[in-house]
Parts: C-alpha cells; structure tokens; sequence
C-alpha cells in the first residue's frame, strides 16, 4: 500500500494547521434567530465530530496487524485526532454565543454503533458515508449566520473532510479490491441503500439549517450524490473496466 506513506506526511503536516479564525474578532456576534436556528443542528454535528474513536482504532489496529503496516494504524489515530479537533473548535464557538452543547443525539448513537462492531472496511464505508453528506452539510451552514469565526471554521472542516473523504475513499478502493468481483457489486448496493438512507434522515434532522443555506431538498440531493458519485468514479471505472475488459486510459 504505497499511497499510505504520502497520506501519514499529510496527517502529520495538516496536524499544525488550525486554519484562519479570528477567535478575538469583537464583532462576531450572531442573533439570537441565528443561535436558534443553528443551536441543535451544530450541537448534534460537535457531538459527532468528538469520538475517541476505539472501535475505529481497535478495527485499524488489527487490519494493520494483518497487513504488516503499522502506517494504517498511525493514520488513523492522527484522523481521529483531527476530527476531534473540529468538534473543539465548534465547542468553542458554541460557548462564546451561549449555544448548550448536546450529551447524547440518536443518529450518533447509530453510526457509533455500526463503527464499533464491524470491520475495518465496514467502518469505513459508515464513516465516509457520513463524511460526504457533512461536505454539503457545512456549505449551508456558512450561509446561516453573518459570523466570520463559523464561516472560518466551516472552511477549515471543510479542507480536512475533502481530505479525508479522498483518504477513505482510496482505502475502500484498495479493500474492495482484493476481493471477488460479486462481493464489490454487492457491497457497493448496500452502500447506496446506506447513503440514501442517510442521506433522508440528515435532511429531515437539519433541514431549517439546510432550508437557511440555500439548500432545499432537491438541491441537498442533487449534491450529496454528485459527492457520492466523485468520491467512488474511480472506483466505478476499475470495477467496469475489470468486468467488461474495458482498455486503460490516462484518465485512471
């Protein structure tokens, strides 16, 4: 797995970033019809942004083991590491406009649940399933307020979870790929049903958030799956190609 050693240069690198955020900005200030209308939105997206990430880790670990790479395992403790750090960033503009922070929310509940108690592959793919659909997600949610500091921290979330969803992307593409050509169809089914149900249950969970940012229904599809459909286009084109015998070009 060559491409891990480029992607631990680039965790480690990305690690020093904190992007370009104002904290001390005196006229940051968001009304009170903007701190309701993000409130429980943002608080249910920090809750799950904050995972110490152990059944992820302990997945990795072992996946790491089997490969004879521990490249994979230190990958994945610096990810989770970042992604802890944007719910600490969203935590602390959440408390300098008095926004609670939330304990407990359903659908963290469900996806830590599908991480914890299934493979490495699988949790990848529950993970990146959630990480595109946050793509769009903190788009709308910088069209919400007039705050610098939130429009600053969404483009810092924003440029790791790009990252991030390319990472996992290529990591799905490698552990597809070592097996037969029925299973990748079958699990690139399931994940579809997985992200369309996804998909419904985040609109419908934000959809005021999403309303605000200029993204209604359709247009919330339109770009959750013009996402989907990047991220896996090389992979779509591997699969067709191995099947059909397609010949190679520079495009792949």
């Amino acid at each position: 797995m060559r491409f891990l050693q480029a992607w631990h240069s680039y965790f480690k690198n990305n690690r020093l970033s904190q992007g370009n955020i104002s904290w001390e900005a005196e006229d940051d200030v968001i009304s009170s019809e903007e701190a309701i209308l993000i409130g429980k939105s943002i608080a249910a997206f920090q809750l799950g942004e904050y995972s110490e990430g152990r059944g992820l880790l302990k997945a990795a670990e072992e996946y790491s083991r089997n490969l004879g790479d521990d490249l994979l395992f230190e990958i994945t403790q610096l990810f989770v590491k970042e992604e802890q750090n944007h719910a600490l960033l969203l935590k602390r503009f959440m408390r300098s406009h008095g926004i609670p922070l939330l304990k407990k929310h359903w659908t963290d509940t469900v996806f830590r649940g599908l991480r914890k108690y299934f493979s490495y592959e699988s949790s990848v793919t529950v993970l990146i399933t959630a990480e595109i659909i946050a793509l769009v997600y903190y788009k709308a949610l910088k069209n919400c307020t007039g705050s610098k500091v939130l429009d600053s921290i969404c483009d810092k979330i924003l440029m790791d979870e790009r990252a991030h969803v390319t990472y996992e992307s290529e990591m799905i593409r490698y552990m597809r790929g070592q097996k037969s050509r029925a299973y990748r169809l079958t699990i690139r089914l399931l994940h579809r049903f997985l992200f369309l149900g996804t998909v419904l249950v985040v609109y419908f969970d934000h959809r005021k958030v999403f309303g605000k940012g200029g993204y209604g229904f359709i247009r919330f599809w339109k770009s959750c799956w013009s996402e989907f459909s990047t991220c896996f286009s090389l992979e779509r084109k591997l699969v067709l190609k191995r099947f059909f015998k397609l010949p190679p070009d520079n495009s792949i």
